[in-house]
């Protein structure tokens, strides 16, 4: 038992991660199950991130504070933008994402610090130059991002007033993503991190997944 539990959090995580997502569109797709489906999403969301995060190489002071800044950063900037609606356009949180401090999920910024973590990951495993693997890095999180806002009312995390999100939602996305990448590689922390990238396209393909079963009106 032992021997397949650490199986499971080392070698097998990329493979334990497309279970546990094929598992949620299957929750999903049930009426019976559906609201234990959004029930758990934001929960979903912590263990995953943590399970990624345990298999960073060098953790340090460096490391926690420039991650701490960018979860800290991204909350305080998604206020602004529930608050004003003059950054992403204007919108609202759903309860599909938990616990909210001033009408903003908790678990954004978690999210904001496994999308920059990974997109950088994924890039920087094919070159060692900054340049390309911040701009690589904030345009993977915005192929991330036009495919989330088609997903986000499907699972009651926000929505938009005019239902699409206006064009400077995906500006400043950009900007903070370039913003963040660049924290990343300024402080030379190592996103080498296999089951965060395997993380990132298994989330892609279960939010594709979800598209696919709202097209069919299953739920």
């Amino acid at each position: 038992m032992n021997r397949i539990i650490k199986y499971l959090v080392n070698e097998g995580l990329p493979k334990t991660f497309i279970v546990f997502y094929c598992v949620g569109l299957v929750l999903y797709a049930m009426p019976l199950t559906h609201d234990l489906f959004k029930l758990i999403t934001p929960y979903t969301l912590v263990l995953v991130t943590g399970a990624i995060l345990m298999h960073h190489k060098e953790w340090n002071i460096k490391t926690i504070a420039v991650l701490a800044s960018i979860f800290i950063l991204s909350i305080i900037t998604e206020i602004i933008g529930v608050a004003t609606g003059k950054l992403f356009g204007v919108y609202a949180y759903g309860q599909g994402l938990g616990i909210k401090i001033i009408d903003v999920p908790v678990v954004i910024g978690l999210n904001w610090v496994f999308l920059v973590y990974a997109s950088n990951g994924i890039i920087s495993k094919y070159t060692s130059k900054s340049a390309p693997i911040i701009i690589g890095g904030a345009s993977l999180m915005i192929l991330y991002d036009i495919l989330l806002e088609k997903v986000a009312p499907l699972m009651d995390m926000w929505e938009f007033s005019k239902n699409d999100p206006p064009i400077n939602n995906y500006v400043v996305w950009f900007l903070l993503a370039l913003l963040f990448n660049w924290a990343i590689q300024y402080f030379k922390i190592d996103t080498h991190n296999r089951p965060a990238r395997w993380l990132f396209f298994i989330q892609f393909g279960f939010f594709i997944g979800i598209v696919i079963l709202n097209e069919f009106n299953i739920n």
